[in-house]
C-alpha cells in the first residue's frame, strides 16, 4: 500500500508537469506579446519576492511533516489532531506579521525591479494584491497532514485544478491590458482556491480536523516540538529558497528585467524536470518517515537506494534530450530573437546539470527533514547557499560587463558551483553516518546510470544538432522517442531481472490502487 501511494503521488505530479508544460508553451509567447518583455520579467520578479516571504512562516511546515508522519505511523489519533490545530493556530498568528512585513517592503520590492518610472503605479499596486493570496495561510497544514497521509495525489489533482485557473485568468487580464496588476490577480485568486479546495478534501477525510482549533489548546509538548523544529527548518528553507529563487533577481537585478525574461524561458524546460525530480521525494518521503518511525532501517536504506537510481535514470532520460533539443524548442516556442538573447547553448547544459544534482539532493534532504533530523543539515545548506548567491553575484557582475547575454549563465553557472562544492559529497557522508546508508550503494546508484546516460545524451547533442526536427510533430516525435529509448535501455542494462519484476509487480498494484482510491 505504502508503495502503491508513493507512485500514484508521483504519477499525479507528472500529470502536474504535463499540465504546467503545455499550459508554459502556450501562454508564455502570449504574454511576453500582450505583456511585452519588462511587463513579463517584472513579474517573475515579483512572484519570487513573493517566495522569499512565504519564508516567515518560520519553517512551521517543514516542521509539521515529521510530526504528523509520526503520529500517522504510530496510529495516534489524539497527537494527529492536536499537531494540525496547532499548526493551524500558529499559522492563523503568522498571517497578519507576513501582511504588514510585505506592505513595508513594497518600496524595497518597487526599487529593486527597476521597472520605467511609467510603470511604477502598476508594479506598486501588483505587489499589494499578490498579498491578498496570504489570506488563507492558516489552511496551510492541511497540505502538510495531505502528503503525511500519503495522499499527496489530491495536493498534485488540486494544484493542477490551480494552473489552470491561473493560466486562464492570467490570459484573459493580459489580453485585457491590466499589465502587471492583473497576473498578479491571476495568481492570487488561483492560491485563494487552492487552499480553500484543500480544507475541504481534508474535512471530508477526517470532519473532526475542523473542530481541533477550535477547542482546547494544543497540549504544550506538541508546540514545544513544533517550535524545536521550525527554527531548523526555516533555516533549511531559507536556504533552498535563496538557491532557487535567486537566479531570476540576480539576472534582473545586473541586467535589468528583459534579461530576467530571457533567463527564465531558457531554463524553463530544465526547470520543469527539476521540479518532477524533486517530487519523487515528495512523493516518497511519508513513505520512508513511517518505516523509520516503525524502525525498519533495512527497508528504509534499500527504498532510499531504489529511489536514488531511480531519480538517476528519469533524470537523465527527461534532461538529455532537453539539453539536446533546447535550441530548437526555443525557436518554434518564443522564436529564435528572444533564443539569442536567452543566453544559448551554455545555460541550458549547465541548467540541466543543475537539474539533475538538485533532484538527488532534495531526495536525500527528505530523509533528514521526513524523520526530524533536519538540523544536520542547517549548516551545509547555509554553506551551499552562501556559496552559490557569491558565485551567481560575481558571475553575472563579470560576465555581464563582456555581454548582458553572457551574464544571464551567471546565476547557473553560481548554483553549479555550490552544488560541487558541498552537497555533491557531503549529504552522502551524512546519510551513512545518519542512517546506515551503504556509501557505495548510493554512488553506485548515480554512477551505472551516468555511465550509459552520458554517452547516450552526447549522441543526442549531436543528432539535435546535425539536423532541424520538422516543426513541433518531429520535434515531440524525437524527444519522446530519445527518451523513452534510454528508458528501454535502462531497463535492460541497469535493472537486473528481479528489479524488473518487482517494478511490474509495483505498477499493477498502482493501477489496482488507483480502483480502490
Amino acid at each position: 500500500m505504502r508503495t502503491q501511494r508513493s507512485l500514484l503521488n508521483f504519477a499525479t505530479g507528472i500529470v502536474f508537469t504535463a499540465v504546467t508544460t503545455l499550459t508554459a508553451l502556450f501562454t508564455t509567447p502570449l504574454l511576453i506579446c500582450w505583456l511585452q518583455q519588462e511587463r513579463f520579467g517584472a513579474y517573475r520578479m515579483i512572484t519570487d519576492w513573493y517566495g522569499y516571504l512565504t519564508l516567515l512562516d518560520f519553517g512551521l511546515g517543514g516542521a509539521l511533516s515529521p510530526l504528523l508522519a509520526r503520529a500517522l505511523g504510530q496510529g495516534d489519533t489524539q497527537v494527529l489532531r492536536g499537531t494540525l490545530a496547532a499548526g493551524m493556530r500558529a499559522y492563523l498568528r503568522l498571517t497578519l506579521l507576513i501582511l504588514c512585513v510585505g506592505l513595508a517592503m513594497t518600496p524595497l520590492v518597487v526599487l529593486v525591479v527597476g521597472v520605467r518610472p511609467a510603470l511604477a503605479g502598476d508594479l506598486r499596486l501588483a505587489w499589494i494584491v499578490i498579498l491578498l493570496s496570504f489570506l488563507p495561510l492558516g489552511l496551510a497544514p492541511f497540505r502538510t497532514f495531505a502528503e503525511a497521509h500519503q495522499r499527496g495525489y489530491w495536493v498534485n489533482v488540486l494544484l493542477t485544478v490551480q494552473c489552470l485557473l491561473i493560466t486562464a485568468l492570467s490570459l484573459l487580464f493580459a489580453w485585457t491590458g491590466w499589465g502587471i496588476t492583473g497576473q498578479s490577480w491571476a495568481f492570487a485568486l488561483g492560491i485563494i482556491t487552492f487552499y480553500l479546495m484543500l480544507a475541504w478534501a481534508g474535512l471530508r477525510h477526517d470532519p473532526g480536523l475542523w473542530s481541533s482549533p477550535l477547542a482546547a489548546p494544543p497540549a504544550p509538548e506538541i508546540r514545544r516540538a513544533i517550535w524545536n523544529l521550525s527554527l531548523p527548518t526555516l533555516l533549511v528553507s531559507l536556504s533552498g529558497r535563496i538557491g532557487l529563487l535567486s537566479d531570476n533577481l540576480v539576472a534582473g537585478g545586473f541586467l535589468g528585467p528583459a534579461m530576467a525574461t530571457a533567463l527564465y524561458v531558457t531554463v524553463r524546460l530544465a526547470s520543469l524536470a527539476q521540479a518532477q525530480l524533486q517530487a519523487i521525494g515528495a512523493a516518497s518521503w511519508a513513505g520512508l518517515a513511517e518505516l523509520h518511525a516503525q524502525g525498519n532501517r533495512d527497508t528504509f536504506n534499500q527504498r532510499l537506494v531504489e529511489l536514488t537510481t531511480l531519480v538517476a535514470v528519469l533524470g537523465l532520460a527527461v534532461l538529455g534530450p532537453i539539453a539536446a533539443y533546447n535550441r530548437h524548442f526555443f525557436n518554434l516556442w518564443v522564436g529564435p530573437k528572444l533564443v539569442t538573447s536567452g543566453g544559448g547553448d551554455l545555460v541550458i547544459v549547465i541548467a540541466a546539470v543543475n537539474a539533475f544534482l538538485l533532484g538527488l539532493f532534495s531526495l536525500w534532504g527528505w530523509c533528514f527533514a521526513g524523520t526530524g533530523r533536519v538540523r544536520l543539515i542547517v549548516v551545509p545548506s547555509a554553506i551551499a547557499t552562501a556559496i552559490n548567491l557569491a558565485a551567481s553575484l560575481f558571475l553575472t557582475w563579470r560576465l555581464g560587463l563582456v555581454d548582458p547575454v553572457l551574464g544571464i549563465a551567471g546565476p547557473v553557472l553560481g548554483t553549479l558551483v555550490a552544488n560541487l562544492a558541498v552537497n555533491l559529497w557531503y549529504l552522502p557522508i551524512l546519510l551513512r553516518r545518519s542512517f546506515s546508508i551503504s556509501l557505495s550503494a548510493m554512488v553506485m546508484g548515480v554512477a551505472w546510470p551516468l555511465a550509459w546516460g552520458l554517452p547516450y545524451a552526447a549522441g543526442l547533442w549531436w543528432l539535435a544538432h546535425a539536423h532541424r526536427p520538422w516543426g513541433w510533430p518531429g520535434l515531440i516525435a524525437e524527444m519522446s522517442g530519445a527518451a523513452l529509448g534510454f528508458l528501454i535501455l535502462s531497463s535492460v542494462v541497469i535493472l537486473s531481472a528481479t528489479d524488473r519484476a518487482l517494478w511490474r509487480a509495483r505498477l499493477a498494484g498502482l493501477l489496482r490502487f488507483r480502483g480502490e482510491a
